[in-house]
């Protein structure tokens, strides 16, 4: 077993629990919830939250991975609230989504992880609170910033042990390529999750990234605003047969789920009324198809238990 960060202090992994490890409490920008609070009512998404996560406590969420870093509004202190009334544990995370910081441009990858080092080792904005892990998007092609993050976020890793998580765009196969660039810097790749695999549905891309030994990210798990997606049941079906190739061995399971989105234009992002259970619909809708498809409970508690506790120990997939 191993100890990581979380928001309330050090963490045994033996205690993860069942784990949802991409997620999200705000989606937002850098400054924008201080600056323009009317955009983000911080005491309703505190009790919003709180209830939330209560509710997915009492079914069984033990742990989230929150996976917002500075240029998606993080709000580690809120987390905390969260985590501290709710009873859901919370591993928040360094490094950069896809609106890198004009201050990073042009900067060395080893300026950058000096910065990312300190929130992994000394706590965030004089919190005390500690990432544990590492976030870092890219678009497809990479571009010349995306790949100074991803350079960062491998010296970040190689300084800390901390794993790193990364974002893919839709029908790309752009994980192939963060992958090669974070060994180029030096990382092992079962130390690296890519996210949102599922939605490039495309199985030699996913046998490829099984193959070089990284861990997968299904993590889009809402049936609404993905117009590119076939329908949800389908997918599901889809994830099904990737099970049956032993694939489960590197797969995780979560939501890419908001309580607060401020972008609300952007496509992709259904409202709570669309999916009221929220951090629960892998718990109320994905793992009984998968069950009454014939998935075993031991390979559900395989995705859910087992491979986040794995990857946060900086264990390889299982063969």
């Amino acid at each position: 077993m191993a100890i990581i960060n979380s928001v309330l202090g050090p963490l045994d992994t033996a205690n993860l629990g069942f784990t949802l490890p991409h997620e999200h409490l705000i989606d937002s920008s850098a400054g924008i919830n201080a600056t323009y609070d009317e955009l983000l009512n911080r005491q309703w998404a505190l009790e919003t939250a709180v209830a939330d996560l209560t509710q997915a406590h009492s079914e069984g969420v033990d742990t989230i991975v929150e996976v917002s870093p500075l240029d998606l509004g993080r709000e580690v202190s809120l987390m905390k609230e969260v985590s501290e009334q709710s009873g859901v544990q919370f591993i928040c995370c360094t490094g950069c989504w896809l609106d890198i910081p004009r201050s990073f441009w042009g900067r060395s990858p080893e300026f950058i992880a000096a910065l990312w080092a300190r929130e992994i080792e000394e706590g965030i904005e004089g919190t005390g609170i500690k990432a544990g892990i590492i976030k870092v998007a890219t678009s497809d092609p990479i571009t010349e910033h995306e790949e100074l993050m991803l350079r960062a976020a491998a010296r970040t890793h190689l300084r800390t042990g901390v794993p790193i998580t990364t974002h893919t765009p839709p029908q790309s196969r752009v994980g192939e390529r963060q992958v090669s660039i974070l060994k180029e810097e030096g990382v092992e790749p079962h130390h690296i999750y890519v996210g949102h695999i599922n939605v490039t549905p495309d199985k030699d891309y996913h046998r490829e990234l099984a193959r070089l030994g990284v861990w997968l990210g299904w993590d889009i798990n809402n049936p609404f605003g993905r117009p590119h997606l076939p329908p949800w049941q389908q997918m599901i079906d889809y994830l099904k047969e990737l099970l049956d190739e032993g694939l489960g061995r590197n797969l995780m399971l979560s939501h890419d789920w908001n309580v607060v989105i401020t972008r609300i234009a952007s496509p992709g992002f259904p409202s709570r009324e669309e999916n009221p259970d929220g951090y629960l619909w892998l718990t109320r809708a994905v793992l009984p198809r998968l069950k009454e498809a014939g998935v075993s409970q031991k390979t559900i508690d395989q995705l859910m238990v087992d491979n986040p506790r794995r990857y946060f120990e900086g264990e390889r997939p299982l063969t």
